[in-house]
């Protein structure tokens, strides 16, 4: 945040008409000037008492995962069942949402097919609960019986709009899992939720009773919770957020998120099975350090996402916007890129909701939106709004939001935030890899009224294969692509274009690990972290090494401890081999399946650092000289679980203990090996290129000439 725009403890209260129908203008959870009153409010920093009860609590943390460890202000969730984002169906602005409207929504969704397609999420936002003064959202406030604080006397647990929800919240959750729906609830982080309806109270928040709430919402079947944060603990605002920008607050917001995975901890892992429930959790309080879209790189925000990463399964990461214009697409898009490295397949970024319902974007401009939330994997939020606020679903949003192209990507497994790759003048290029070997390709135009013309390539993207193909997902047909794999596209002013690059399974690459602009040859996905243990698959089970095993569990043939970390160079039998420098979800290793890949080298052998997934696997591999010359050999590995290999026999490189299943870490005091092979290079020739054999069960890691 700029120095010169920072107020410490600036609070933002909601303010709305008193009278029932006279709701605010929100353009997605922000309510807009001329329906709201900004004002810095006093805030009351804490007794020594107080604080006592907000204090962080330190406990130490094994390290979650390679490429992030826990801090240890936080608490980690289990990420395993959160493996792609959630598609949302927000029914109805938060004023508004009812029993009702809620059903309506979900009746739509399955009737138009988009629940089939993965928006298959129905939520509810603010205002669901009453008062904390115990009045009702009617016209009148009415005041609810058997309530204190905003919570039933006899249970302690929220209440929910007699108005609202007549039949309590567990009629809506399973009315929606009768459907094969799943339900979305809402809380505050803090001590009270966001808006007071024209009074001077919201609804109470959970920052005290996240137990309480949280078993309170898997009761009436709840399966996400977003987690606002309002009601900031070191002040004394009833209602409205504050922006979050001393050491205080956010170490307030780190406790609030510590609390609040500790009672989803609880919940899933309670000693009773039947009442055990799994619910994805997004906690918002990033966006009130964020909140004009321009702090995401300040340490402040930095420490704070360190903390509540792992503590959630998605992160509000920027504040409450509106599809006003193209340009804010932009910014949202940068942001998101900034943050990329937080997030993973269980950790996903959350820019906003997406802008189906909004009138002032071109249709263009929102098939671009949902493009570039797609690449990034980010939550997809659509909100569903009528001018009676029914809750049904338009058949013009619906036709918009059903392009299964496009969820194909934003729900693939490897659940890989795209990388931006490439700046031309006035356009982006972002690519990701996919789950069947894939790259995802998006274009995005930054101009909001001019077409652009944009030219890039295959090696740009990351792929190192000469010969591919493009299919659009949403965009022209590109039928040119040249013998080094440069192809253009024109793009439409407002908007995102997004292919499906695909490598021919013979086809020649440029580089075995890298080649120009850093593409490769890699094409497959065989090492995981442990709190994304489906973000890649080796054997027919889906297990993966471990990156976390790996670092802390591995060891020589001589019993040596041995650290593999990403990008690391490991000597074994005196050759240096450099172990893939990737995160979870990334391409780390070739799969042989006859391809050819340029290697120019001169030496006396070729060393290959691998194992195969499946029993053992190999075949003929042919080394190709300058000169037109070949030589094959037999080439291959034996399988990870350290059995012998008549066929295709290997010198044991290291074994690592424990490996991820598909829902962690598993077979801990197991070992599994990886291998070294060497192939003689023919006499006085020098290396052009190798010719893999068809092998797919075999995964190799890292290539030295020697």
């Amino acid at each position: 945040m700029d120095p010169s725009k920072r107020v410490t403890s600036r609070a933002v209260m909601i303010t709305t008409a008193a009278a029932a129908g006279d709701a605010p203008t929100r353009q997605g959870d922000r309510v807009l000037p001329g329906h709201r009153t900004r004002h810095r409010a006093v805030a009351l920093l804490a007794s020594a008492a107080t604080l006592a009860t907000i204090a962080v609590t330190t406990t130490g943390q094994p390290a979650a995962a390679l490429s992030r460890t826990v801090p240890s202000d936080t608490v980690n969730v289990d990420h395993s069942y959160a493996k792609t984002p959630r598609m949302i169906l927000r029914s109805e602005s938060w004023t508004r949402t009812t029993a009702a409207s809620m059903k309506k929504t979900a009746d739509d969704a399955v009737a138009s097919g988009l629940a089939a397609q993965g928006w298959n999420t129905v939520s509810f936002d603010d205002t669901w609960a009453v008062r904390a003064d115990c009045t009702d959202w009617d016209a009148n406030a009415t005041v609810v019986p058997n309530c204190t604080n905003g919570r039933d006397r006899t249970t302690g647990n929220l209440i929910p709009s007699p108005m609202k929800y007549p039949n309590g919240l567990k009629d809506v959750g399973d009315y929606l899992h009768s459907k094969g729906l799943f339900f979305g609830v809402y809380t505050s982080g803090g001590k009270y939720m966001c808006d007071p309806g024209g009074r001077s109270i919201a609804s109470p928040g959970s920052f005290d009773h996240f137990e309480k709430d949280f078993r309170f919402f898997a009761s009436v079947g709840a399966d996400y919770v977003k987690v606002d944060y309002c009601g900031e603990p070191n002040t004394t605002n009833k209602y409205g957020y504050t922006i979050l920008d001393t050491d205080l607050e956010i170490n307030s917001a780190i406790e609030s998120s510590r609390r609040a995975a500790t009672a989803i901890n609880a919940i899933k892992n309670d000693a009773d099975p039947g009442m055990r429930r799994s619910m994805v959790m997004n906690i918002s309080a990033p966006a009130y350090a964020n909140w004009e879209n321009d702090g995401y790189a300040t340490p402040l925000f930095q420490r704070m996402m360190n903390s509540i990463v792992p503590a959630g399964h998605a992160y509000r990461v920027g504040g409450d916007v509106a599809g006003t214009s193209w340009g804010l697409t932009n910014t949202l898009v940068d942001m998101i890129e900034g943050l990329r490295p937080f997030g993973k397949q269980g950790h996903f970024l959350d820019a906003d909701r997406l802008y189906f319902d909004d009138t002032a974007l071109t249709a263009d401009n929102k098939l671009g939106g949902y493009v570039m939330w797609a690449m990034q994997n980010t939550h997809m939020v659509a909100m569903i709004r009528n001018s009676n606020y029914s809750g049904a679903i338009s058949s013009t949003q619906a036709a918009l939001m059903n392009k299964p192209g496009i969820i194909a990507v934003g729900q693939d497994p490897l659940a890989v935030t795209a990388k931006r790759v490439a700046r031309g003048t006035g356009y982006d290029v972002f690519a990701k890899p996919l789950s069947n070997g894939d790259y995802a390709v998006a274009i995005m135009n930054r101009s909001a009224t001019q077409p652009v013309t944009a030219a890039t390539s295959g090696s740009v993207v990351g792929t190192a294969a000469k010969a591919f193909t493009l299919t659009p997902v949403v965009g022209p047909n590109i039928t040119s692509i040249d013998a080094n794999g440069n192809f253009s596209v024109t793009v439409p002013a407002g908007t995102a274009v997004m292919y499906r690059l695909r490598a021919a399974n013979t086809a020649a690459y440029s580089g075995w690990n890298f080649g120009l602009n850093g593409s490769s040859a890699r094409n497959a996905t065989a090492i995981t972290d442990g709190d994304a243990p489906t973000a890649g698959t080796w054997d027919a089970g889906g297990n993966t090494l471990s990156s976390d095993r790996l670092a802390n569990n591995a060891q020589l043939p001589d019993g040596t401890a041995l650290s593999i970390r990403a990008g690391q160079t490991v000597t074994i039998g005196g050759v240096g081999y450099t172990w893939p420098n990737t995160t979870s979800g990334q391409f780390d290793s070739v799969k042989p399946v006859g391809q050819t890949i340029d290697y120019n080298y001169a030496g006396s052998r070729v060393n290959f650092l691998g194992a195969s997934g499946i029993g053992e696997s190999g075949g003929t591999i042919r080394l190709n000289y300058t000169d037109g010359t070949s030589s094959a050999s037999t080439w291959g590995f034996p399988s990870w679980s350290c059995a012998s290999a008549p066929t295709y026999p290997a010198t044991v490189a290291f074994k690592v203990f424990g490996r991820n299943s598909t829902s962690g870490l598993a077979d801990a005091g197991t070992g599994y090996c990886l291998y070294t092979r060497s192939v003689p290079i023919t006499s006085g020739k020098t290396l052009s290129s190798i010719t893999l054999p068809n092998a797919p069960n075999a995964r190799v890691f890292a290539i030295k000439v020697s």
